[in-house]
């Protein structure tokens, strides 16, 4: 007797992935795939005799009434107020919701995107874990990307004005007399962080201040929050130690703020006397500091909250959708860690 051919056959034959092949077999109402890439998969499953199974693929086209959320680092403090409000806005629609955490860690990302399709989620909102991440496995899935990078041209995303908040948080420092200020900044996989150098140099340029390089710290930022804590610790350390001290820090997150303050602290620098320090994001962490950490916030809870709706309006009309960009401004939360000169 010949064994029953199965999608694993047919994407042998056709040459394209399973989970691609699976979306075009099942049938699933919500899901789009080209109509080329569609007649290739069907052309292979009859030339290898495949037949569908009838009842499983009735049960897929439903729709499960579940999306996946996937982040890279779930430890990091950014991401429980954003998942906040995507949860709930997807509760008040009666839509349940994965979270999937990829660690940085692209294999893991892909797989994480298999298994959407595997278990027919209705769509997912993404924080790319790398820059340049492929999207492909989800064609005719409706996601939404939590960014506002320019590497995401071509799909949904929403994000705040990074750009704008950096220079918020420059002009801050620069208001209360600052002249020689340093950027602390990681380099994460998702984004190409080379803007916040240009933008940064181009803030000396303007003020007619001179050697900004002499003023970049930079640590690795593509790790659990943790490990990144600590690597901007010793970054900080390293700095302090080999150069002229600014007397101000821009750092590109609060948790690198963070560990700018606790070495500022241990080595007796009295803040904001001697050094400010303002981060960005507006994590939790930073208000209970000692001093309290000066900002730029980003609204993470609106993020969260206008991503679903975005991807639930995706979800309801994939036929007459055009891409959506949607950028938010960031304000300036001033504290107990910037001060005058």
């Amino acid at each position: 007797m010949n064994k029953r051919k199965t999608i694993i056959d047919v994407a042998k034959e056709c040459g394209l992935s399973q989970a691609t092949v699976a979306r075009v077999l099942n049938g699933q109402q919500n899901i789009q795939v080209k109509e080329k890439t569609r007649q290739r998969v069907l052309s292979a499953a009859q030339k290898i005799g495949y037949r569908r199974n009838t009842l499983a693929a009735n049960f897929r086209r439903q729709q499960s009434n579940t999306i996946a959320i996937s982040i890279p680092d779930i430890t990091n403090p950014f991401f429980p107020e954003l998942i906040k409000g995507i949860q709930e806005k997807m509760r008040d629609e009666g839509y349940s919701v994965i979270q999937l955490n990829n660690e940085w860690n692209p294999k893991i990302e892909e797989d994480h995107f298999q298994y959407m399709v595997q278990t027919c989620v209705d769509g997912a909102i993404i924080s790319p874990s790398h820059a340049g991440t492929d999207f492909s496995t989800l064609e005719g899935i409706p996601f939404v990307l939590l960014t506002n990078s320019d590497l995401y041209s071509e799909y949904d995303t929403i994000g705040n004005d990074s750009k704008e908040g950096m220079r918020i948080a420059l002009d801050h420092l620069y208001s209360l007399g600052h002249r020689k200020i340093a950027l602390l900044v990681g380099g994460s996989m998702s984004s190409d962080p080379s803007w916040r150098y240009d933008l940064f140099s181009e803030f000396y340029r303007e003020k007619g201040l001179t050697n900004p390089a002499n003023f970049l710290v930079t640590c690795d930022y593509s790790v659990t929050s943790t490990l990144s804590f600590l690597q901007a610790r010793r970054s900080m350390e390293i700095f302090l130690s080999e150069n002229p001290p600014p007397t101000a820090f821009f750092a590109s997150n609060d948790i690198l703020g963070l560990a700018a303050l606790q070495v500022a602290n241990e080595k007796g620098i009295k803040i904001p006397e001697k050094l400010s320090i303002i981060g960005m994001d507006g994590i939790f962490s930073g208000e209970v500091s000692y001093p309290a950490l000066s900002t730029v916030r980003k609204n993470r809870s609106e993020i969260g909250g206008i991503a679903a709706q975005i991807l639930l309006d995706k979800i309801k009309k994939p036929k007459d959708w055009s891409t959506k960009k949607v950028v938010l401004p960031c304000k300036l939360i001033e504290r107990g860690s910037t001060g005058p000169v």
